[in-house]
């Protein structure tokens, strides 16, 4: 009896032991040679993520191991709220999206939009059989009798109601972009940088297009996010960060990335029609890409 009591005892020192080491290899804060992050597409993440390596490198301390950035999973990328709740669990280091309050309230953000208020102007993919409806377009009021597709788990998907815009959601572009082919809807509004990259990427899409006159406004900033407990992380990216501002290396990181873009957008040629972010309704401030001169929403 004494040596089955012996037993059990080792049997549950070597289960504490065991358990132990699998809370010292959980990922609570960046390991010393990989930082794990949720969204890896590089067709849509290529900037975000070459900011990340940048802030990384400038850093990083005499004699300190490389961190490299580590894919949390092979194939597609996990929706918003999965690689929310990835970062919720500590099994991914950071993500980068747009606030809202509840995210605010729960993770620790650096308050600075990485695209500088580009992603606030967005174009229209429609369908090519659909371009004299858009031609048509003048005002909010008009937009409203056309049927919007976007994505039902993003943060502004609920621009929509409030703008009491009609709309169809799905749980992804992919999804969108063939229900958008399909005549399901007439819209699909992207970002900049995403418009054209998408419509490249599935040209088996054949029937659909940019829309040349259109661009919607809202405000639609990017913060990169961290685990509460994570401060020493989020201080070494704010403190990146901060150096890479300072010295111009962001700014030239952005317009390497996104001059042409924001340059074939022709968004001074388009008719822009600004959307509310807030039940108010008041008149925001939207900043320009790329440092432009602001637009101002009209009362």
């Amino acid at each position: 009896m004494i040596r089955k009591l012996r037993g059990l005892a080792s049997l549950g020192a070597l289960l504490l032991l065991v358990l132990l080491l699998s809370l010292s290899l959980a990922p609570s804060s960046a390991s010393a040679s990989a930082l794990r992050v949720c969204q890896s597409d590089t067709a849509r993440y290529a900037y975000r993520m070459a900011l990340v390596r940048q802030i990384l490198h400038r850093t990083q301390l005499p004699g300190e191991p490389a961190l490299d950035l580590q894919a949390f999973a092979e194939g597609p990328d996990p929706t918003q709220e999965r690689c929310l709740a990835l970062l919720r669990e500590r099994k991914v280091h950071l993500v980068y999206m747009p606030p809202t309050a509840e995210r605010l309230a729960e993770f620790d953000a650096i308050p600075f939009d990485l695209h500088q208020g580009m992603l606030g102007y967005r174009l229209l993919l429609i369908n090519r059989r659909d371009q004299a409806l858009f031609a048509k377009v003048r005002s909010l009021d008009d937009l409203r009798q056309l049927k919007g597709g976007f994505g039902s788990q993003w943060s502004d998907y609920r621009l929509f109601e409030l703008n009491r815009l009609p709309v169809m959601g799905a749980g992804n572009a992919e999804t969108l972009l063939a229900m958008l082919e399909a005549g399901r809807f007439h819209y699909f509004h992207r970002g900049l940088h995403e418009a054209w990259a998408e419509l490249e990427q599935h040209a088996d899409k054949r029937h659909l297009m940019v829309d040349p006159h259109l661009a919607l406004v809202y405000p639609n900033p990017v913060y990169l996010m961290f685990h509460k407990d994570d401060t020493e992380l989020r201080r070494r990216f704010e403190q990146g960060l901060k150096r890479m501002r300072s010295d111009g290396s962001f700014e030239a990181l952005f317009r390497a990335h996104f001059a042409d873009t924001i340059a074939r957008a022709q968004l001074k040629k388009r008719r822009l029609i600004y959307l509310k972010s807030t039940p108010s309704g008041r008149a925001t401030p939207y900043a320009a890409p790329a440092r432009g001169r602001p637009h101002q929403r009209p009362n």
